[in-house]
């Protein structure tokens, strides 16, 4: 939706953010920057969560060969019982093909209008697009981010 190339204020990305439909903030970070915005944002209310270390707890308690069945419905269980404000970074499980290929946007996209969500991701931005990985891998994912607010990690002043 909206992405510049000048510096960007965090605190404005979040105001834009709470009036977006999805409420869902993403932020490409591609060398793993994320524990200074978190530290920052922990301060105010925000609680973080590493999507890998939950997205591996919720696979445990789904039978094997239902796991791309049933993920979708668990991570959205997950997501309905954290507070209002919310960052979740370590996100690339969800480009396995063993979970489905959910991918980060699609994840969370539709789960984030009673709260604020800020996922950090990995990936090039390329006009209202974030690709993760390389065209023809098992992990590769193209997401359109044309209705959210994005950025990269290195534009935004915190």
């Amino acid at each position: 939706m909206r992405r510049c190339t000048s510096k960007l204020e965090l605190q404005t990305l979040i105001e834009q953010n709470r009036t977006n439909h999805y409420k869902l903030l993403v932020i490409v970070d591609n060398n793993r920057q994320h524990q200074k915005i978190i530290d920052i944002l922990e301060k105010d209310g925000w609680t973080a969560y590493d999507v890998n270390e939950n997205i591996l707890n919720l696979v445990e308690e789904i039978p094997k060969d239902r796991v791309k069945l049933r993920i979708g419905d668990q991570i959205k269980k997950w997501v309905k019982s954290l507070p209002e404000k919310v960052i979740l970074y370590n996100t690339n499980i969800l480009y396995s093909p063993e979970l489905g290929k959910l991918n980060p946007v699609g994840a969370f996209k539709y789960k984030a209008r009673d709260r604020e969500i800020i996922v950090f991701v990995e990936g090039h931005i390329s006009g209202n697009r974030i690709q993760y990985s390389t065209h023809g891998r098992d992990d590769h994912a193209d997401m359109d981010v044309s209705e959210l607010i994005h950025a990269r990690l290195e534009d935004i002043n915190a």
